[in-house]
């Protein structure tokens, strides 16, 4: 096997772990932020990913969007600084969600080795600062 092969059977391993978290989809974060069932809560959920609010990845397997839950606290309100961190995050067109997904669910040295959704949840402006430099900073301000 070469190191392409190599590379994208890492990349579908990482993309099924982060799946088998469990993440709910539109109808289970609809619940979650109390959208009642008969006013169309799919549609709600899909309009505030498609915005740029909340961050939803596409999961082949269940044929629908699903919503890392990083997004939400205890009370399952979305944390107001989701939206700005989905701004900063490039998608480079990438419709499936998972480019950001990657970014967030892998270890970063700027947070200590800590996954940033992990430390969004206790400290998003951390995170926010941490994108906004590896995504707009200066480039060599590192060395």
């Amino acid at each position: 096997m070469n190191s392409s092969n190599d590379l994208n059977q890492a990349a579908i391993d990482f993309l099924n772990e982060l799946l088998g978290k469990g993440w709910p989809d539109d109808r289970g974060i609809a619940e979650l932020v109390g959208i009642s069932p008969r006013s169309a809560p799919e549609q709600s959920v899909s309009l505030a990913r498609e915005a740029g609010l909340l961050l939803g990845v596409w999961s082949e397997p269940q044929r629908r969007f699903v919503y890392p839950e990083f997004q939400f606290d205890r009370f399952g309100t979305l944390r107001p600084e989701v939206a700005e961190l989905l701004s900063i995050l490039p998608d480079d067109g990438d419709r499936s969600g998972w480019r950001r997904a990657f970014w967030l669910y892998s270890p970063h040295a700027l947070l200590h080795g800590s996954l940033p959704a992990e430390v969004f949840t206790k400290d998003p402006a951390w995170v926010l600062e941490v994108a906004q430099q590896e995504f707009y900073g200066d480039p060599l301000a590192s060395w």
